[in-house]
């Protein structure tokens, strides 16, 4: 956030006087800036047009009525007032300030904090009844506040001119855009009429359109260069043609020509008003950018400050007359270096006691001089100016001398940063937007790229299918590339990566997205639910999955019930189409009669661009009420062993159902069941269940770690899930380990490769789901704990709808968890877990 600024005048006064009393301030001035390490001041944004009057020490406007004291500063509230907001979404804060009654020459500093590097707003000097005007723009403090010093006392003033957000969105107006061009010299009848300005009288002027401005922009940075042939100072006043006229005043010196730059909000047609006071004066109006229109993107600004450049500093000379230097910016005195998105620089640009009469173009190196002026001066004078200019490829600018030689000073304000996206990349045949129908063996790699940082505390979030990897820091000096392994499983797979802040915020819409899909549902052998041939109980839940892949969300489902071995004649259950499972209604079902069904699927899969049909074979099972007792007594068993907790069926009760919001019910009202008529209370609170669980999975597997502690190594052992025998598969084990994209790690901040990110990770938010939309049923539960009741009942028996695959060595589970108030069905999830010998050890997620 900062604002363009004008620059201010010295008047021409005694040489010798001039001389001693500025020895001293440039000495001040030349403090170097130590290497590099950004020097931002504080977060950036677009630029917002507002006007008003903030401070005016000789008025009391502000809080103060008394002079300036030397070398103190003072705290100016900004927030809320002059048309800014007061919601902290005020970043930094475009000023014109103007110094008068000072008895000398002396610097203006300002700060958004006591903590925070200082800025230099302008030199002013000291000749009696003259003003120094220039602008600045200053991060606001984190309490609304900015902080001001001059180095004399003396009176000083501060109009606003506009402010940065604090952030953006991407859409707003106010992204600056660098342009370059002279649009109006008074005398010579170019963009205005061929006459100075009288007292009290402006002229308009035509910005978009043929200035290289496009119709829309918002605002405009300009150089004002008054060319003033009279005894008397005094001031400019510009703003959007057809607005109350505001009272900033950019002050210029008399008998000489003072560069003032301001930014400059535009009318709805593109134009501007430039108001003069009260003596005649030619205009000369560079265009230094322009502010864009909403939805028009364009560069952010982050303020900030250091030392770029002094001419008088050991090695270093002053400029010959009509010397061109060239003159490093970008990855010195706290700028972000080249390649990091930097497109332009605001400075505050010093004149060191002018060699004679003159000016000085700045510029961007390598290019041709675009002919606009970035400051004037007399000889032996001190002047300031604002200047924004872009960078040339090499991060350098072009200052052009054009007087005697003179000795200049270069202080950073800030920077227009336009960064790069991250870029994403994975070898071939996995590019963004394939559809790969053979799914690998091993996990796939690709590569994330983010350029330099823009601003101090910079980083890269990535999230790869919805496993957040850890937020990296982007170096400042060159481009960060990480690694990050994308599942080898079937399915739609998504990397995205962000440039965040500091705070993990969004800056901008600086993201990328890649997508790919692997896996070919329609050639993949389906796994039903429940297993065939199997028992099941009287109300089971009627799905497949396929055995290495999943389901597009476009994938629809029909489904066959049926007495007859065939599946099909006679059926008793015929549905629609649907995109979901079908699950039993009670009554259906004879006890101990055999059922045969069968699934049609139709959607796309493979990469096809045909739509893909696929009817299941014909699979059966038996209902059983015994299978569902059977499922009641272990839980109960569970539930008597347990050493807390209490995972009693709540009774039944005729009240009315609450909202997910609701406060007034009880938690011993709620519970949760898995389609086996099995049900879970968390009553007795997260610890009660967790240990509840937890001595549930102790006894029936075997347990190592609740989770992986900083000591672990990548592949380390959380759990060893085994129970000899059960789904036909006698003495395999699922392991859940410590593993990548988990938010373990070992000291050294290695990560393993997988296991426990598949929980922790990627489904730990699934798990979190239910919990955020039905707070009240489990009672300050926590994901673990929901983690473990969910494995407890659904990697269990049999007949629960767990089946094992001998090829992939998995075991897969489909049922429902549902939420329960006073014994009524509230909401239905679906548990989807696949439990392997093999790279992925467990994966649990919820699904509506």
């Amino acid at each position: 956030m900062r604002s363009l600024l004008h620059a201010p005048r010295t008047r021409k006064r005694s040489i010798a006087a001039a001389t001693l009393g500025a020895l001293a301030l440039i000495g001040s001035l030349l403090v170097a800036t130590p290497a590099h390490a950004l020097n931002d001041t504080g977060t950036g944004g677009v630029f917002v047009p507002s006007t008003g009057r903030i401070l005016d020490t000789a008025k009391g406007t502000g809080g103060f009525s008394t002079a300036m004291e030397a070398g103190k500063y003072r705290t100016i509230k900004v927030a809320g007032l002059a048309g800014l907001p007061d919601d902290g979404s005020v970043g930094a804060v475009s000023l014109n300030a103007t110094v008068g009654g000072s008895s000398g020459y002396g610097t203006l500093f300002g700060r958004p904090d006591a903590y925070t590097g200082r800025t230099t707003m302008l030199i002013y000097n000291g000749v009696s009844g003259e003003y120094t005007s220039n602008t600045a723009t200053l991060a606001v403090g984190a309490d609304g506040t900015i902080q001001v010093m001059t180095e004399t006392a003396a009176r000083l003033i501060l109009d606003v001119q506009g402010y940065y957000t604090a952030n953006t969105d991407g859409t707003a107006a106010g992204g600056f855009v660098p342009v370059t061009k002279r649009i109006v010299v008074t005398r010579s009848g170019i963009g205005a009429a061929k006459a100075a300005i009288g007292p009290g009288k402006s002229i308009d002027v035509q910005v978009t359109g043929a200035n290289g401005i496009p119709a829309g922009a918002s605002g405009a940075v300009v150089n004002l260069i008054a060319i003033n042939t009279n005894a008397s100072d005094g001031y400019l006043t510009p703003y959007a043609t057809g607005a109350t006229k505001p009272v900033n005043s950019l002050h210029y010196a008399p008998s000489e020509n003072t560069s003032i730059q301001a930014q400059v909000p535009l009318s709805a047609d593109g134009k501007m008003t430039i108001a003069n006071s009260v003596t005649t004066v030619d205009l000369i109006v560079d265009v230094q950018g322009y502010f864009t229109a909403a939805g028009k993107g364009g560069a952010v600004f982050t303020p900030a400050y250091g030392r770029a450049y002094d001419s008088r500093a050991t090695g270093n000379t002053a400029l010959g007359e009509q010397e061109t230097r060239s003159i490093q910016i970008a990855g010195t005195a706290g700028v972000p270096v080249m390649g990091s998105g930097i497109t332009a620089v605001v400075l505050t640009l010093i004149v060191a006691h002018g060699g004679g009469d003159g000016y000085a173009d700045v510029y961007a190196d390598g290019k041709t001089n675009p002919g606009i002026t970035a400051i004037n001066f007399n000889t032996g004078e001190i002047q300031t100016n604002t200047i924004t200019v872009p960078l040339g490829a090499n991060g350098k600018i072009a200052l052009r001398n054009a007087a005697k030689a003179t000795n200049y000073v270069i202080d950073v304000q800030g920077w227009y940063t336009n960064p790069a996206a991250p870029r994403i990349s994975c070898a071939t045949p996995y590019q963004s937007g394939s559809w790969v129908a053979n799914i690998p063996e091993n996990d796939i790699s690709c590569s994330v790229t983010t350029t330099a940082a823009t601003f101090s505390g910079e980083q890269v979030r990535i999230v790869v299918d919805d496993d957040e990897y850890p937020v990296t820091p982007l170096s400042e000096t060159s481009t960060t590339s990480q690694t990050v392994a994308v599942p080898a499983i079937g399915g739609a797979h998504t990397i995205v990566a962000n440039r965040v802040g500091v705070n993990d915020t969004a800056t901008d819409t600086v993201s990328s997205a890649y997508s790919f899909t692997l896996g070919d549902w329609a050639n993949e052998t389906l796994n039903p639910t429940p297993p065939s041939p199997q028992t099941a109980g009287m109300t089971p839940t009627l799905d497949a999955v396929p055995e290495n892949d999943t389901f597009g969300s476009d994938v629809q489902r029909k489904y066959t019930l049926s007495a007859n071995p065939d599946g099909a004649t006679n059926p008793i259950i015929a549905t629609g189409w649907t995109s979901a499972p079908y699950a039993i209604p009670v009554g259906v079902l004879t006890d101990g009669a055999t059922y045969y069904w069968t699934l049609e699927l139709k959607g796309t899969a493979g990469g096809r661009s045909n739509v893909s049909d696929v009817l299941s074979p014909v699979w059966t099972f038996t209902a059983s009420s015994a299978a569902d007792a059977a499922a009641d007594a272990m839980i109960a068993e569970d539930d008597a062993n347990a050493p807390t907790g209490d995972s009693s069926t709540p009774t039944s009760s005729s009240a009315g159902t609450p909202s997910s919001t609701d406060s007034t019910s009880s938690a011993s009202d709620w519970s949760i069941g898995f389609g086996d008529g099995a049900r879970v209370s968390f009553a007795d609170g997260a610890a009660g269940t967790g240990a509840q669980s937890k001595a549930a999975a102790v006894r029936e597997y075997h347990s190592v770690y609740p989770e992986c502690p900083d000591s672990a190594k990548a592949g380390h052992v959380v759990e060893n899930l085994s129970r000899a025998g059960a789904y036909g598969a006698p003495g395999h084990k699922a392991h859940l380990s410590c593993g990548k994209g988990s938010p373990y790690y070992d000291k050294s901040g290695k990560q393993g490769d997988y296991g426990m990110r598949h929980i922790a990770g990627k489904h730990g938010r699934d798990f979190d789901r239910p919990i955020r939309e039905y707070p009240q049923a489990f009672n300050g539960a926590s994901w673990k704990d929901l983690m473990y009741v969910t494995l407890d009942h659904t990697l269990r028996a049999p007949g629960n709808g767990v089946s094992y695959n001998a090829k992939s060595d998995n075991f897969n589970y489909n049922g429902p968890l549902d939420v329960y108030y006073k014994d009524k069905k509230v909401h239905s999830y679906r548990a989807l877990v696949a439990v392997s010998n093999g790279n992925w050890a467990v994966v649990t997620a919820y699904a509506q």
